[in-house]
């Protein structure tokens, strides 16, 4: 057998904490299909709803940023964390409140904010030693742009697919 330098190891976990793990990452992966709230369009009756999604929302925009930042070398896991918790900040200090200010901006004027504010904030990210890979190979300003912009664009998307069109009213006949 010819080693390239990699060492492949058999999976260590047994049988059961194999099974949880599937299981947790199920209800990871379908609990925000069973959402009905769009962090953008809030309803009122529905603030648990609205939190559940704006969690999942950040969660997918996380995973989109990190997986596209490990395409140039950037240590997914740590870029994951650090970059939903900065997200979040982002979400709760900046876009919620100029959102529901007395003078708000419109929605699309805010989303371009944020994703500049969040490319610089991934830009940020990748340049600290401990967010990158062995073979990291740097992010230019405009690759942190679309990567923000992707991840924003899935998880706004997230948010809308949750709230099943609020604003369309179906009639009984």
């Amino acid at each position: 057998m010819v080693k390239t330098g990699v060492a492949f190891e058999r999976s260590r976990l047994s049988p059961k904490p194999a099974r949880l793990l599937v299981g947790l990452i199920a209800v990871c992966l379908f609990t925000p299909s069973v959402a009905r709230a769009n962090p953008v369009m809030l309803n009122p009756s529905s603030l648990l709803a609205f939190y559940v999604v704006a969690f999942w929302a950040m969660v997918v925009e996380a995973g989109v940023v990190a997986l596209l930042l490990t395409l140039r070398g950037a240590a997914p896991l740590r870029v994951f964390v650090a970059y939903f918790v900065l997200n979040s900040a982002v979400f709760l200090f900046l876009f919620q409140p100029l959102l529901e200010g007395s003078r708000s901006l419109p929605a699309p004027v805010l989303e371009a904010m944020v994703v500049l504010v969040d490319g610089a904030v991934i830009k940020l990210l990748v340049t600290l030693n401990p967010f990158q890979g062995d073979s990291y190979r740097g992010v230019s300003w405009f690759s942190s742009l679309v990567t923000s912009g992707l991840g924003n664009a899935l998880s706004y998307m997230v948010g809308c697919i949750a709230a099943r069109k609020p604003w369309e009213m179906v009639m009984a006949s």
